[in-house]
């Protein structure tokens, strides 16, 4: 008979996975070892999370562009010019199943999509621009983001599979063994434990500036090089068209972090979200170029 772990484990590392079906999987092995916590964050991928909540992965963070609708111009890009202040407006985090997620994505026909704002959040916004009639606010993010949120859903499920053969615990058939249950409690729940870089992760968190010996230093043409390389590299991937565009974009956006040179962190996280982007499409050479350069800041 076969094991529910390494059938688990197997399943994720296909190109072709289908992640929904793999979370019911993880739901079933967690519940069956009496793993509480980390099925909570298995149930909360299938089934949402709360808005808002505290419990929402850092993985989840998404950074976009905040945009107004001219009535006769269309969809306008703004600019704010308080770094913290740009922070709390453009980021947020997804609180949608992985399902919903996956759906926006197949449903977005742009490059992009629409975050909208609640009627006090947008009456705030609009306070601090001086435009002659009411906007709407909404906040423009690149659909990217939505399959970098899948895949390191994967990764989580696959790290967890992992930890738990290492324990012995791989389950025959649909059971598992008391000693297995037993050994199941050493295996950590948190799922801090199971992703790695945060996409767009938390600016104050990741400031590069130059200076003591405590800083990193960075150059702004270092950067501008490192894009001329990298859209040199694209040519050669064999990415889809849709990717292709994407990276683009992300591309365009670094670019123009760096012109209107925005703090070393942002740019680095930004390229953290480009590189993530590439590894996920099998743009390895050009991800390489970017891993590079952010291990050479250290």
């Amino acid at each position: 008979m076969g094991s529910l772990v390494l059938d688990l484990q197997q399943e994720v590392l296909k190109p072709d996975c289908d992640v929904l079906n793999s979370l019911r999987k993880a739901h079933l092995i967690a519940a069956k070892l009496k793993l509480s916590e980390f099925d909570k964050w298995v149930q909360a991928e299938l089934n949402g999370y709360v808005p808002n909540s505290s419990a929402i992965p850092d993985y989840r963070k998404v950074h976009g562009s905040l945009k107004a609708f001219n009535p006769y111009r269309g969809w306008v890009p703004t600019q704010l010019n308080d770094n913290e202040l740009e922070q709390v407006i453009c980021e947020q985090k997804l609180w949608q199943s992985l399902g919903e997620l996956q759906e926006l994505y197949n449903q977005s026909a742009e490059t992009s999509f629409l975050i909208e704002f609640p009627a006090e959040q947008m009456q705030l916004i609009a306070s601090l621009f001086c435009a002659p009639i009411p906007l709407k606010y909404s906040l423009h993010v690149s659909k990217h983001l939505l399959v970098t949120i899948v895949e390191k859903v994967k990764n989580c499920l696959l790290e967890w599979t992992i930890r738990l053969e290492e324990e012995g615990i791989i389950g025959e058939g649909m059971r598992f063994s008391q000693e297995e249950t037993d050994m199941a409690k050493k295996v950590p729940q948190t799922i801090n434990n199971y992703f790695g870089t945060v996409v767009h992760g938390n600016i104050k968190q990741s400031q590069v500036v130059s200076g003591n010996n405590n800083s990193i230093s960075f150059h702004y043409g270092d950067v501008t090089e490192l894009m001329g390389k990298v859209k040199e590299s694209l040519v050669q991937e064999q990415l889809s068209a849709d990717d292709q565009d994407s990276a683009a974009e992300l591309i365009s956006e670094i670019e123009s972090k760096i012109s209107q040179q925005k703090k070393p962190g942002i740019i680095c996280a930004a390229l953290t979200g480009l590189r993530d982007f590439l590894v996920a499409g099998g743009a390895n050479v050009t991800a390489a170029l970017i891993v590079q350069y952010l291990q050479g800041l250290g």
